[in-house]
């Protein structure tokens, strides 16, 4: 089984036009939900 024969159209697909603004949107969504500037996450102390 050839990877890059699987992942070749889907590439294809979102580089340029419907596709393309798909994946933006996509991204956006993401870049939103999970921002790269959010604090690292810290353990947090159970009460007892």
């Amino acid at each position: 089984m050839d990877l890059g024969a699987m992942v070749e159209p889907l590439t294809a697909f979102f580089s340029q036009g419907i596709g393309k603004t798909i994946m933006d949107v996509l991204s956006f969504i993401y870049q939103v939900l999970f921002p790269a500037n959010a604090p690292a996450a810290t353990p947090q102390e159970l009460p007892r």
